[in-house]
């Protein structure tokens, strides 16, 4: 009997190891964005960028958003947002004539998607150019 009590303590213990390692897996999209793009109210240029989550036990996550040749990088946080599961990764930009705003980021495989709230410099974007530019949405796909 003592035997069996230990085993079921290490194989739960495992088991309890296990779902940590995998919630705390690192969290990352790469993108090739075409446009140069706000993040907060930083301007980063047009490139290939790499996404990670960089506290993925936490509720309100925060993003590093890097270039790919490391000269360019932004850190944001973001809230959950409820969704439909995403075949693929997916960035998600706000756009008002030719200024672009990153708005959310949604993981392969995930239904939440990461929602970045509206900066200073976005607001006032929006506001400047209400009478004479529409807003849209421009969702660039990622790997």
């Amino acid at each position: 009997m003592k035997h069996l009590t230990i085993a079921i303590i290490i194989v739960c213990g495992f088991f309890a190891l296990n779902a940590e390692a995998q919630t705390s897996a690192p969290q990352k999209i790469r993108a090739n964005i075409p446009f140069a793009f706000n993040v907060g109210d930083k301007t980063l240029p047009a490139g290939v960028y790499t996404l990670a989550v960089v506290n993925p036990a936490s509720d309100r996550k925060v993003l590093q958003i890097r270039s790919a040749d490391g000269h360019a990088s932004a850190i944001i946080q973001t809230t959950l947002i409820r969704g439909s599961l995403a075949d693929d990764a997916k960035l998600v930009f706000r756009r008002y004539g030719d200024h672009y705003f990153f708005a959310q980021a949604q993981m392969a495989g995930e239904p939440t998607s990461l929602a970045a709230s509206r900066s200073r410099a976005e607001r006032s974007t929006r506001r400047g150019l209400a009478r004479t530019v529409d807003s849209t949405v421009v969702t660039v796909v990622a790997h």
